[in-house]
């Protein structure tokens, strides 16, 4: 007889156990904690050496924004930064916002035109 209370109360001590959820777990799909709306230029065509200011319009808490671009440079941070680009970056250049915190994060591109400052461009 104690045998089987033993294993009627280990059966039950698991069960409980194995229903009880992890409170340090992080959701799977973290994007649906952010949101970019948008990613808004001034400028969508540019001079070689002028500039377009770029937004991102986001909504999460405590976000945290990172850029990076494939040809020019920019200046500042957070939700908006000036972007740049010379002679040598004419074409197509895109810019990458990433808006993240601690349930993970969500990116978003946007394309600037680099024409060339010498004419020959818009």
């Amino acid at each position: 007889m104690k045998v089987k209370y033993i294993i009627v109360i280990t059966t039950i001590f698991s069960g409980l156990i194995a229903c009880e959820k992890d409170k340090d777990q992080k959701p799977s799909d973290t994007t649906d904690q952010i949101t970019i709306d948008s990613l808004i230029a001034s400028l969508y065509s540019v001079k070689a050496w002028d500039t377009a200011t770029i937004t991102c319009y986001a909504n999460g808490i405590d976000l945290v924004y990172s850029w990076e671009c494939d040809h020019g440079n920019f200046n500042g941070g957070g939700t908006q930064i000036k972007y740049a680009a010379g002679e040598c970056c004419i074409g197509l250049n895109t810019i990458t916002c990433t808006v993240s915190n601690e349930t993970g994060q969500v990116t978003k591109d946007i394309q600037i035109e680099v024409t060339s400052y010498f004419g020959g461009g818009k």
